[in-house]
């Protein structure tokens, strides 16, 4: 190990600090992260740890890098119910992003997480993307309500917001969490360390916590993209489609329209990926019906010749 290991490990282990001691079972995905995370948990006393696919192999023996696809939670939430576990967490291959699993072992969704930091860190200000729910963005009853600023898909569009509002916190919807004690940087190791020190401050278990809040509906969907298609022609059709239901409208990135019909509410975001050949639909509702009507209604609208 060298000295600029020695030295981040050194910064990171300031940055544990929970309330009680906690068991928590890791999955590195055969990444990155593995040669860092095991070296700062077992030098926490606080921490009761197991750690798995921590030997980092670019082929990807366990499951593949990117927790977002296929099977990659499946043996961290086998684990978590057989070591009765606090919290579960899974990085993705290159360590940036961290995804959680409660103590019922289920997934978690990354906007109830980005909430659980909001409870916890208690920033004055926040910047989320164009795809982060109404969680986060919405108005709850509470006393704690910090502003919100809405920004483009992506690290660099998200932490230049940050620094030039001098925000405390950012969250994008697919795992990424920036901090401003991080240098306003996003990790998933020190998205880790956060989220531990804030399930150790629950006066409950971590599935209580997911399960008080409000319940909404959520799906991701990307279509490759058709060099035939005119996608700005569709978007703008998809616009005029909706226009009479909208309650709020956003260009910021792609199209982002919140609905309000007979039927309920709902809200989507349809944008071209900065890092595929894809086009990404993100819909959120209030009923998993809903969810089930709109999501197929625009998918057709985005796939049809």
């Amino acid at each position: 190990m060298n000295k600029y290991q020695n030295a981040y490990i050194f910064f990171l282990l300031k940055f544990i600090k929970p309330r009680r001691r906690l068991k928590v079972i890791v999955d590195c995905s055969n990444g990155a992260a593995g040669s860092i995370v095991h070296k700062i948990f077992k030098n926490s006393k606080f921490l009761n740890f197991k750690i798995i696919n921590s030997t980092a192999d670019g082929n990807f023996p366990a499951h593949g890098p990117d927790p977002l696809r296929g099977n990659a939670f499946k043996k961290a939430s086998s684990f978590v119910l057989e070591q009765k576990a606090d919290v579960g967490i899974v990085f993705d291959a290159d360590g940036d992003r961290a995804f959680f699993i409660d103590n019922r072992g289920r997934k978690i969704n990354p906007d109830v997480i980005a909430k659980l930091f909001v409870w916890y860190l208690k920033p004055k200000k926040i910047v989320v993307d164009a795809r982060t729910g109404w969680l986060v963005t919405k108005s709850q009853a509470t006393s704690y309500k910090p502003q919100v600023i809405n920004s483009k898909v992506g690290r660099y569009f998200v932490e230049q917001l940050m620094k030039k509002n001098k925000a405390d916190f950012g969250a994008e919807h697919s795992g990424h969490y920036y901090f401003k004690t991080f240098y306003y940087f996003d990790s998933g190791i020190f998205s880790a360390i956060q989220a531990i020190n804030a399930v150790s401050k629950l006066p409950y278990s971590l599935a209580d916590f997911v399960d008080l809040l409000p319940q909404y509906y959520s799906k991701d969907v990307n279509f490759r993209l058709n060099s035939k298609r005119d996608y700005s022609a569709t978007i703008g059709k998809i616009e005029n489609r909706y226009k009479k239901f909208a309650v709020k409208t956003s260009r910021l990135d792609g199209l982002k329209m919140e609905i309000k019909k007979p039927s309920g509410r709902f809200w989507f975001n349809i944008h071209f990926s900065n890092t595929e050949p894809v086009i990404r639909l993100t819909i959120e509702a209030q009923s998993s019906k809903i969810l089930a009507v709109e999501a197929r209604n625009l998918a057709n609208l985005l796939t049809k010749a």
